[in-house]
């Protein structure tokens, strides 16, 4: 989903126009390399006039982002104009250092009084907005524009995104739930519902044919060694959810794995979650709504498939073990030819399939979701995991933290965050503080 970001640059006729629009240039020809749609003003503006008419061009294309570029100097009435045509439009501001010492005998450019006078501007009037400065060609620089254009796509998704909850919460989780209002208007999903006994009728009405593609697949993907019931359940579980996602437009969803699932159906469907994450479609278990929106925002961010899990032990050896019983994406396996698909560790009883594998190592980042009473929060903890200390059934990551463990537990501990945790193996702490920024989320960074 792209982004509609527009650019435009302020100036004044005392000071260098002629490098800001150098700058200028070379900024477009950066921001052509995004995967966006540039809407950009070519010209350094120094009319308030022409501020007007560009602005109103980039209200009548619903730009998602605009990027205020501070050339040289430029007075408030720029700013204001802005504020009161897109208050609601997110704001970059970039600013500029004067060229390197020597170059001139006086200020080049004076880009930084007006973007300390912008930024106040916008503070006052209780504007939603970010920052950087520096030249074209800084790293730092280029980081912050992408970082803001990613947490923005980030915000636009979850907009147009649809959650499905089915069957509802496990019995006791009540902080599994969300209040759906609130949800929908600052975080942006719908959520709609799929009840366990539509499920549990629709996997009866499926293609035979379309079934035994799904078994075979699911044999060549890793060694089966619970019954062919639990795995014919599998595809066909997979398959009722899967063509009621598509039906209405779902981009995500939890289910209420037990205990009806075992009641009525004796199956667990943990290698259905796993096959689903695994193919890009996230989807949490035990009806959990802020850890399934922890995983999106995880997966829109990488294009990886995410870890859903309990944080278990403080192992003897200072790493922290996350686990869970089995519907773990086999995608993270680091040894595709051990994957196992097993009966499940804990109901046992022959009933399947959950899967087995060693997980992948590296650096990550676990996150985890919170609706609390006066705004959301994000838990952020970076770490890297390692070489498990024992061998367990079902999923498990042992973890060493950048933080000690004290602190990650007194972080969970006295923010109220939940049991359940999502990690991704990638860093992208910075991209996920820029998206509380944004969204107004407040960041639980746990780090050294």
């Amino acid at each position: 989903m792209k982004l509609n970001v527009g650019l435009i640059c302020f100036g004044y006729p005392n000071f260098r126009v002629d490098i800001a629009k150098k700058t200028l240039d070379k900024s477009i020809e950066l921001l052509k390399k995004e995967d966006i749609n540039l809407i950009s003003h070519d010209e350094v503006i120094v009319d308030a006039s022409v501020t007007n008419k560009v602005v109103q061009d980039m209200k009548l294309k619903n730009i998602d982002l605009l990027i205020i570029q501070n050339g040289t100097f430029s007075d408030g009435n720029h700013i204001i104009k802005i504020i009161e045509n897109l208050k609601d439009t997110p704001i970059l501001l970039w600013g500029l250092p004067e060229p390197k010492a020597g170059e001139f005998k006086y200020i080049a450019l004076n880009s930084m009084t007006a973007f300390n006078m912008f930024t106040s501007f916008l503070y006052k009037y209780k504007v939603s907005f970010n920052y950087v400065f520096g030249n074209v060609e800084d790293a730092k620089v280029q980081k912050g524009i992408k970082d803001n254009i990613e947490a923005l796509k980030v915000n636009k998704k979850l907009r147009n995104s649809k959650f499905c909850i089915i069957g509802g919460r496990a019995p006791g989780f009540y902080l599994s739930n969300v209040d759906e209002l609130r949800f929908r208007k600052e975080i942006g999903p719908e959520i709609v519902y799929y009840s366990l006994a539509q499920l549990l009728n629709d996997v009866k009405e499926l293609d035979e044919a379309i079934i035994k593609e799904v078994v075979e697949e699911i044999n060549k993907t890793g060694r089966v060694t619970s019954s062919s019931e639990a795995l014919e359940k599998t595809a066909r579980v997979y398959l009722a959810i899967k063509k009621f996602i598509k039906s209405n437009n779902v981009q995500a969803f939890t289910i209420k794995c037990w205990p009806e699932m075992q009641s009525l159906y004796n199956f667990a469907p943990c290698t259905v979650l796993s096959k689903f994450n695994s193919e890009g479609i996230m989807a949490s278990c035990e009806g959990d709504i802020p850890g399934l929106v922890t995983m999106y925002i995880q997966n829109i961010l990488t294009d990886k498939s995410v870890f859903f899990a309990d944080l278990v032990n403080v192992n003897d050896n200072g790493t922290v073990k996350l686990w869970h019983c089995g519907c773990a994406p086999y995608k993270l396996a680091c040894d595709e030819k051990k994957i196992e698909f097993t009966q499940h560790p804990t109901i046992k009883n022959g009933i399947g399939m959950s899967v087995e594998f060693e997980m992948n190592k590296g650096r990550l980042v676990m996150c985890k979701f919170k609706e609390d009473d006066e705004k959301y929060k994000l838990l952020i903890a970076p770490g890297t995991g390692v070489k498990e200390d024992r061998v367990l059934t079902g999923n498990q990551a042992d973890i060493k933290f950048d933080a000690d463990n004290e602190k990650l537990l007194r972080c969970i501990v006295e923010n109220g965050i939940e049991h359940h945790y999502s990690i991704v193996y990638e860093d992208i702490v910075d991209k996920l503080e820029v998206l509380c920024k944004w969204m107004n989320i407040e960041a639980i960074l746990c780090k050294e």
